[in-house]
């Protein structure tokens, strides 16, 4: 972050985040992804779509699990996504959050 107007350096950020997959993941991997969200039909729909975006085929029941809150408010969503690339998995995070509803992505 800068100092003096507080913007992100974004390619440093992207570097890091690079190069942390790289030392944590040997690719092509199967990227396992959690994602928090308002529990609703919807919002699972565009989360689910938000994943698939790109892949060559859908996920299949193996690759995809939602499990309610205790009190049903939210879902996680959990994915086993196929990534070639640390870049798939950094595009993978930002069509995610993008999603309405979505409350966090891990």
């Amino acid at each position: 972050m800068s100092e003096d107007d507080g913007t992100r350096d974004t390619s440093d950020e992207t570097a890091r985040a690079v190069a942390l997959l790289e030392a944590t993941h040997q690719f092509p991997v199967v990227y396992s992804v959690s994602v928090i969200a308002v529990s609703s039909d919807e919002v699972g729909a565009a989360v689910r779509a938000a994943v698939e975006e790109g892949l060559p085929q859908p996920i299949g029941d193996d690759g995809y699990q939602s499990v309610p809150s205790s009190g049903g408010k939210y879902a996680s969503h959990r994915f086993k996504v196929p990534c070639q690339t640390p870049a798939d998995v950094l595009a993978l995070y930002r069509r995610v959050r993008q999603v309405k509803g979505v409350v966090t992505v891990l």
